[in-house]
């Protein structure tokens, strides 16, 4: 079975110079669908990790507002052959961000942790 493309849905417009890179793209969606389950996977651990230390989701919820921008951005380019790269940069970058970024908050927590315990001068003997 062959996919018929609208013909209508796809017309050339000589002004906008992105919207000439290639014909329709069959498959548009498998990049951002990919990243965006890698990203609810992320967020669900992120989110079990920090209820496990007592944490509230306002603080996934910062973190994540980044990633979630650039997945969406890319479900909302247009479905182009030449957008193919720019779509996958985009989930990726979302994904790259929202997993580095919940590291560089626990490597911070740890660091004022380790400052208030060895500089501070506080004991934990209970």
């Amino acid at each position: 079975m062959t996919t018929q493309w609208n013909p209508f849905a796809y017309q050339q417009d000589p002004t906008r110079r992105w919207a000439l890179a290639g014909g329709p793209d069959a498959r548009w969606w498998v990049a951002p669908a990919v990243c965006t389950l890698a990203l609810m996977l992320s967020a669900w651990l992120d989110l079990s990790v920090l209820s496990g230390i007592g944490s509230t989701p306002d603080v996934a919820a910062l973190i994540y507002t980044l990633p979630v921008a650039l997945v969406g951005a890319s479900w909302l380019l247009p479905h182009r052959r030449g957008l193919r790269g720019a779509r996958i940069g985009l989930a990726a970058s979302g994904v790259g961000v929202a997993l580095m970024a919940s590291k560089v908050l626990a490597m911070g927590l740890m660091f004022l942790f380790l400052f208030v315990a060895l500089l501070c001068g506080w004991n934990y003997e209970g």
